[in-house]
């Protein structure tokens, strides 16, 4: 599959000339193409391709196809992409054909829905071998003037939807259960019965908003997560706790009342898709005006307590930035789980709430929050001397956190530094975006 889609990257290139080559690569997909007196455009291209990884061979590959329009090497990068994913079975799908019946589109006409997510026309004819126009005027013949004519299990292995990407499948069901194609009780009863099917291939359609009061779904992995919409991220704490108050307690809008520097507080509405860096740095940049993405890294580095902490945040970005691009996760550092009065010592018979602080939070598609922790030798010992108490509190608050639907992902402070930390910090985070679908 890979070695499929390094080929047609390459056929792409090779059609480019030699200055091309230098100009447009960097500009769609910061794919630099070396030059070299004497080389070809085939050992030029080799040279850029033959050093990156699946991964980044697929993202370059997305970019080119988006720039051109090129079906076939869009369906080969996802596909890469999805190659360490549960698969969306061809049985899965059929059984979904199956629950359709012989009507996908609802209230739409079935070409209006189904070229959303499938071009039916060269040059995707050579992806899927269809029948080009041919195909779309028997589409409208049989699935909407002689309703019934057709199934939408035939109609699946005419477009090719058995076959396609699982990014591309998904897409089709999403129309199909967008408030144009079914609403109110016919919407739901769908959504209902085609998770059904799709839970044994670990998927679901789930709401993740509205349009005029119609619920919108989304595609997805079938994931535990945590409840709730998180709002107010007290995060990047450099300092003494800052005073907060309400200023609107109904809608639980906070305000800083003292210590305003110490932290940074993300108040924008937070969508079951996660926190994105892009979304981050658009927020930062309202806040502070004139502000970046460097002044923002600038402010979160300083809330990093140790060479470790900064070595894996370093390395977080280093490493895939420039893979994800605007779909990289933020990483957050110092985050409040729990906020108690800044004056809790002053209170009597009141102990402060325990875990007060995370190292880092990532929030991830379907609800998934993941805590990254770096432990220094203050996590086992007391007064320089080691004590159960404080491993065992440790412990106590990562159940609790876990029970909450969080995950939690210790690191000794010795393992991300010296010889090997980098790549010891990168093969965790690949591990973590294939666990957690977050490749495209």
């Amino acid at each position: 599959m890979a070695a499929n889609l390094h080929g047609l990257v390459a056929d792409f290139l090779q059609l480019m000339t030699h200055v091309e080559l230098s100009e447009a690569p960097p500009r769609i997909a910061g794919l630099v193409v070396p030059t070299g007196d004497g080389l070809s455009k085939r050992q030029r291209i080799a040279q850029a391709l033959d050093p990156l990884t699946r991964e980044e061979l697929a993202s370059a590959a997305l970019k080119f196809a988006a720039h051109r329009g090129d079906i076939a090497l869009e369906e080969a990068g996802r596909k890469v992409l999805e190659a360490g994913d549960p698969s969306l079975t061809q049985i899965t799908r059929r059984d979904i054909a199956r629950v359709f019946g012989d009507n996908i589109a609802g209230e739409r006409s079935t070409m209006e829905m189904i070229e959303r997510c499938f071009v039916l026309s060269t040059p995707f004819d050579e992806v899927f071998g269809s029948g080009g126009r041919g195909l779309r005027d028997q589409i409208t013949q049989h699935m909407d003037l002689n309703f019934g004519d057709w199934s939408v299990e035939f109609l699946f292995g005419e477009i090719g939807a058995f076959d396609c990407s699982r990014a591309r499948f998904a897409a089709l069901l999403e129309e199909a259960v967008h408030p144009l194609s079914r609403s109110g009780e016919k919407q739901l009863q769908t959504v209902a019965a085609l998770n059904t099917v799709l839970a044994r291939d670990g998927y679901e359609l789930a709401q993740e908003s509205e349009l005029s009061g119609h619920p919108i779904f989304a595609f997805r992995p079938l994931v535990r997560g945590v409840g709730g919409r998180p709002k107010n991220l007290i995060f990047a704490s450099r300092g003494p706790k800052p005073e907060i108050g309400f200023a609107d307690a109904i809608n639980n809008d906070i305000v800083i009342l003292s210590g305003e520097g110490n932290c940074l507080i993300y108040d924008r509405p937070i969508s079951s898709n996660g926190l994105l860096w892009s979304e981050l740095v658009a927020w930062w940049s309202e806040v502070e005006s004139g502000a970046n993405a460097a002044n923002l890294g600038v402010r979160l580095k300083e809330s990093l307590a140790s060479d470790a902490e900064r070595k894996l945040f370093a390395t977080y970005f280093r490493a895939y930035r420039s893979i994800l691009g605007e779909e990289l996760p933020a990483l957050l550092p110092q985050v409040y789980l729990h906020y108690d009065p800044a004056t809790v010592k002053t209170l009597r018979h009141r102990l402060p709430l325990p875990r007060q602080r995370m190292d880092f939070l990532l929030l991830l598609p379907g609800r998934q929050r993941i805590v990254l922790e770096v432990d220094g030798k203050h996590h086992f010992s007391e007064n320089d001397r080691p004590s159960l108490k404080v491993y065992a509190d440790m412990v106590s608050a990562d159940r609790e956190l876990r029970l909450a639907g969080y995950e939690v992902y210790r690191f000794g402070a010795n393992e991300l530094v010296g010889e090997g930390a980098e790549a010891r910090i990168a093969d965790f985070f690949e591990k973590l975006f294939r666990l957690h679908r977050v490749w495209r």
